[in-house]
């Protein structure tokens, strides 16, 4: 007696792998490693809220700077595709209200604080002066320039994990390069409308990049002659070395406002001279012909 069995054909087999593989692509394609979703996080974060700063403050039916966090919040939501304020997202409702802000050197960052929350997911929290921006002052030249912000901290991918601004895993908040990445990182939100990232993103090219605008070798093309991209911190220190202007937001020292305890707080390499060659300048209160770019994900 014989027994008949049943085998796969070539074709069959084909058309199983390429549905295999097909499937993989997808799953790799929609599945980012960590390190890659968190910078096209942060870089889209970054963009948002400057677009939104710039908008806000050039189109304002009142002059200057919000006096107040709740103002300064409203600003925001207005050009920012938010929940609306009272609204339940995920058992959390969200209000520009003076008494949820955070100080600048926050290292807890809870629920019922949370002033804004995107569509994307993104919840964000507003540092302020007990309801007042933070002034800066900075003496230059001889003279004291001072310069009005607030700080805005971001949860880049919303409800999910780790929800830290900075990982414990040594029994300190010290940060270094082989340190876990975190989602909640801060901004700081200039009355120049100039967004400035602070910690570990300054120096940290998992967060994003940043390249040194030199003056242009064809006046149609200004971005054109550029640096390689590197971290953030030296490209200020490219574009301009230790020189600060308070037409250069960027150059002026707002991670030092910060303490030293604070998540938000790094350690810099030591710094190198201007990229003088390249036509930038190590001047105080310069109106420097470099500037800085931060670059968008890729």
């Amino acid at each position: 007696m014989f027994r008949k069995f049943n085998a796969i054909t070539m074709a069959e087999m084909m058309i199983a792998l390429l549905i295999m593989c097909i499937l993989a692509i997808f799953a790799l394609t929609t599945i980012k490693p960590q390190d890659k979703a968190y910078k096209w996080l942060y870089v889209r974060i970054y963009h948002s809220l400057e677009d939104a700063v710039y908008n806000s403050m050039t189109l304002r039916n009142v002059d200057g700077f919000p006096a107040t966090s709740t103002d300064f919040c409203n600003m925001l939501k207005e050009y920012m595709n938010t929940a609306d304020e009272g609204e339940e997202v995920n058992q959390i409702n969200p209000k520009c209200e003076a008494g949820r802000d955070l100080t600048r050197d926050a290292a807890d960052f809870p629920e019922d604080k949370i002033q804004l929350i995107l569509s994307n997911g993104m919840r964000l929290w507003i540092g302020s002066n007990a309801g007042a921006p933070y002034v800066l002052s900075e003496v230059i030249d001889g003279n004291t320039a001072t310069m009005k912000y607030y700080v805005v901290f971001a949860d880049i991918n919303g409800s999910k994990g780790p929800n830290l601004a900075q990982w414990d895993d040594t029994g300190n908040f010290d940060w270094n390069y082989s340190s876990k990445m975190v989602d909640i990182v801060a901004f700081v939100v200039t009355e120049a409308s100039i967004v400035i990232p602070v910690g570990p993103p300054e120096i940290d090219t998992r967060y994003m990049q940043a390249v040194v605008i030199y003056p242009p070798d064809d006046e149609n093309c200004p971005d054109c002659t550029r640096s390689s991209p590197n971290t953030y911190y030296w490209a200020k220190n490219n574009a301009w070395g230790q020189s600060k202007s308070i037409a250069e937001p960027m150059s002026l020292d707002f991670a030092g406002e910060f303490k030293s305890n604070s998540p938000f707080t790094v350690a810099y390499p030591a710094a190198n001279s201007v990229e003088t060659g390249e036509g930038c300048s190590d001047a105080n209160n310069m109106v420097s012909q470099c500037y800085v770019k931060i670059e968008e994900y890729n």
